[in-house]
């Protein structure tokens, strides 16, 4: 399975199919003990969350990153339906004007179909917002295939 990520223009859409249950691939976005796993970028060594799993709750991930050290994404959960749907504000440019992610989680089969989308995204950011979603994706993987491993 892959990982395909496009830009349109201020929109960014990563998708992949995950060989795990809907409600394993939902936990694992919403569940701080679970991010800290395999969010962030390929550079990312060390992550640490706090998410309050609930319509209009917080979240914040705290990256570090070799070479930059680090980077605090942080927002407010807009859409909440287990385990189907997360939307949730990510910041943007400036304060004023945050992006939105919208993640949904659809069983293809034995496993899920997780599409991200994130809008409002300036054309500043393609690469690497792009880049660090794909890593992501592709670290989520990784941590399915070790979750299996040692069960």
């Amino acid at each position: 399975m892959k990982t395909h990520t496009k830009i349109e223009g201020d929109m960014l859409t990563v998708h992949r199919i995950y060989d795990a249950s809907q409600s394993d691939v939902f936990d694992a976005w919403i569940d701080a003990s679970k991010t800290t796993h395999w969010w962030g970028c390929g550079q990312t060594s060390k992550v640490v969350s706090t998410i309050d799993a609930r319509k209009n709750g917080r979240y914040q991930h705290l990256m570090s990153i070799e070479g930059v050290g680090d980077h605090l994404i942080d927002g407010v959960l807009v859409e909440f339906d287990p385990p189907k749907l997360l939307a949730y504000t990510i910041p943007g440019m400036s304060e004023d004007e945050p992006m939105l992610v919208r993640v949904t989680f659809v069983s293809v089969g034995d496993g899920t179909r997780v599409t991200l989308v994130q809008s409002a995204l300036p054309s500043a950011l393609h690469d690497t917002v792009a880049a660090g979603w794909t890593a992501s994706f592709e670290r989520l993987a990784t941590f399915f295939d070790g979750a299996r491993r040692a069960a």
